[in-house]
């Protein structure tokens, strides 16, 4: 199993603890996140050939810029007018940038009172991006989503 698969398996089990601690289902939410964030950055550093500078690559991806190309992606679609077969791009895309949206709270927002149901749905969210991911991991557009996420600039057309 994949680190991601485990970051969202053990996310899972953060949200179900027993008791209602805000700790659990805090660190449950910002664990779901990391899950995409892990399964996105480690389809795009498979892509590099050479194995042992995959690590080094992997810590070069920002959390800002995966945001801002996934909030990118959205626009696009809708404004382009995109294809059905799209949509599970674009559902990795929304869910990336809601996810970060969500752990930002989770993190620093003890404001925010979180509960076992709104935990759990964000942790859903992430398992239904895997599911959606995975179904079109090998397509054109979902690698060069991956590729953009890297460069500093987007790639011309």
């Amino acid at each position: 199993m994949a680190f991601a698969d485990d970051l969202l398996e053990q996310a899972y089990l953060l949200a179900n603890l027993p008791g209602e601690k805000q700790a659990s289902f805090r660190r449950a939410v910002s664990t779901a996140y990391y899950a995409l964030f892990h399964l996105l950055i480690d389809e795009a550093v498979g892509n590099w050939n050479v194995e042992r500078q995959r690590g080094t690559l992997a810590r070069t991806f920002d959390h800002a810029k995966m945001k801002k190309v996934c909030d990118d992606h959205v626009k696009q679609f809708y404004s382009a007018g995109r294809p059905p077969e799209g949509e599970r791009l674009k559902n990795v895309a929304h869910t990336f940038a809601i996810l970060q949206e969500k752990r930002l709270i989770a993190d620093y927002d003890n404001s925010y009172q979180w509960t076992r149901t709104n935990a759990v749905g964000q942790i859903d969210l992430a398992s239904a991006a895997f599911d959606d991911w995975r179904a079109i991991r090998a397509t054109d557009e979902a690698q060069d989503l991956l590729l953009t996420m890297f460069l500093p600039k987007p790639p011309r057309a």
